[in-house]
């Protein structure tokens, strides 16, 4: 009897965060790769940009706020000191109000494509226009055969 009233109270805050709009993906990403160069959030790179790190955006020339991510990367870059490898950058809030829950997800790859780790960073109550400053950890076993890597924000659950 008390599961049923368990079940049908997750159901209805379920129901209630979806009307909400909680759910909400709003993403930006990127990609770089492990030999000191980064990217910037323009979407259309391909990774091997030479450390450009201008910044760019997400709106494709548009000079308008419609194609905007809520969430947008500036700038990241791969790291390895001594004890720890990973991505560090900076995101910002495009919003007009703070964002609930913010995530960084990097996505280590090797020189063939394999997906060899993840590391993950996240915020909560990131307010209008504020800048983040992220840091995505490797938490595999080898560092040095990271090749490249990929970076996406996200807001919402």
């Amino acid at each position: 009897m008390f599961r049923r009233k368990y079940l049908a109270s997750i159901g209805a805050t379920a129901t209630a965060l979806g009307l909400a709009g909680c759910t909400s993906d709003e993403s930006d990403s990127d990609e770089g790769n492990a030999n000191g160069n980064s990217g910037d959030s323009d979407t259309s790179d391909s990774g091997n940009n030479n450390g450009d790190n201008n910044g760019g955006d997400t709106n494709s020339g548009d000079s308008g706020d419609d194609n905007q991510s809520d969430v947008e990367i500036l700038d990241h870059e791969f790291y390895s000191e001594e004890f720890s490898s990973g991505v560090r950058g900076t995101a910002v809030n495009n919003t007009d109000s703070a964002i609930g829950y913010v995530e960084a997800t990097a996505t280590f790859l090797d020189s063939e494509g394999t997906q060899i780790g993840e590391g993950l960073d996240n915020v909560s109550d990131l307010a209008a226009g504020r800048e983040w400053e992220f840091d995505c950890m490797f938490t595999g076993q080898d560092a040095s055969r990271i090749e490249e890597y990929e970076i996406e924000v996200s807001s919402g659950f």
